[in-house]
């Protein structure tokens, strides 16, 4: 909707740039005919890109500006207003890696160990991926049963929306007191719990033992530290 309200707007800017000159002695300025100038001013017609290159620096003006109306600054806050403007949800961190009281209290966290803190995420993405935020949590990944995907350390944004399983997608699991990050490969006698790491076994589980397994979600993003 931007662009199309400068397209038409640029007559304006074009003889907001003209001052008191005549057609004429413009057209001469920018080596076009009277008529080019004379369609551009009625809005008949829009220059090309080539064109409003050089009406552009034979005016001292901005490409930018000529064509859109806005200058590069003013772009750059406008779209940094509409992104910060997008609602911002704050995903909670998995229950069973909750600092205590006495832990949260401290705040003595190094680099090495698991950030405790809520996730933000913009509602633009969450209806993008479809996504509803009260469903989702955040898990920090241990250990490197799924390097290269996943690596201790990074964040897993889960959705636990109950839905079914699907063949060679990623969930957090618990089992008992264990909680694991595996990809599910679904057979006709169960599932084939899989890790990418060659080193870690891949857990076999038969129908009659699917209700010793929760499935808490699947994973929808990873997060990972560039260095």
């Amino acid at each position: 909707m931007r662009t199309n309200k400068s397209v038409q707007n640029f007559k304006h800017r074009l003889a907001e740039i003209m001052q008191n000159n005549s057609i004429a002695s413009f057209a001469k300025k920018c080596d076009m005919s009277e008529t080019v100038i004379r369609d551009y001013l009625s809005g008949k017609t829009y220059p090309s890109l080539n064109r409003l290159a050089i009406i552009a620096e034979k005016c001292d003006v901005t490409y930018t500006w000529l064509a859109t109306g806005y200058n590069p600054q003013d772009i750059d806050l406008l779209e940094d207003s509409q992104n910060y403007n997008d609602p911002i949800y704050r995903i909670p961190v998995y229950s069973k890696q909750c600092p205590t009281p006495e832990e949260a209290s401290t705040q003595k966290y190094v680099r090495g160990t698991p950030p405790v803190m809520n996730y933000p995420v913009l509602a633009g993405w969450l209806g993008y991926r479809g996504l509803n935020a009260e469903k989702l949590i955040i898990y920090w990944a241990k250990g490197n049963m799924m390097a290269p995907d996943i690596k201790n350390n990074n964040g897993l944004i889960i959705d636990t929306t109950p839905k079914d399983i699907v063949d060679g997608n990623i969930y957090l699991i618990e089992y008992l007191d264990i909680t694991m990050v595996r990809r599910i490969q679904i057979t006709l006698e169960g599932w084939v719990l899989l890790a990418n790491n060659p080193q870690c076994e891949a857990i076999v589980v038969h129908r009659h033992d699917f209700n010793s397994y929760h499935i808490v979600g699947n994973v929808v993003q990873i997060i990972k530290d560039l260095y």
